[in-house]
């Protein structure tokens, strides 16, 4: 069992299950709380700045292993690049 298994579960049957359209309703996500924790910000921030574009929670319900994180201007990691 991983971290995201039970957020990812009680998202189940969403058409369209992502970090930005949870944030845009005004959700907060397990993953948004978690990568809050992470960097030591309220949830809200982290919800609003998905919303606005200005930030981004790579969370693929394919990848349930991986830990949230959030990248964006107001968070530690500001930049994420995958090579090879």
């Amino acid at each position: 069992m991983h971290l995201r298994d039970p957020w990812i579960e009680a998202r189940r049957g969403d058409a369209t299950p992502t970090q930005l359209v949870y944030a845009r309703r005004g959700v907060i996500t397990g993953e948004m709380e978690h990568a809050a924790r992470r960097e030591g910000v309220e949830p809200e921030l982290v919800r609003s700045e998905v919303a606005r574009g200005r930030a981004i929670i790579p969370a693929n319900i394919h990848h349930r292993e991986l830990e949230p994180m959030v990248i964006g201007k107001a968070f530690r990691v500001k930049i994420n690049a995958n090579i090879g």
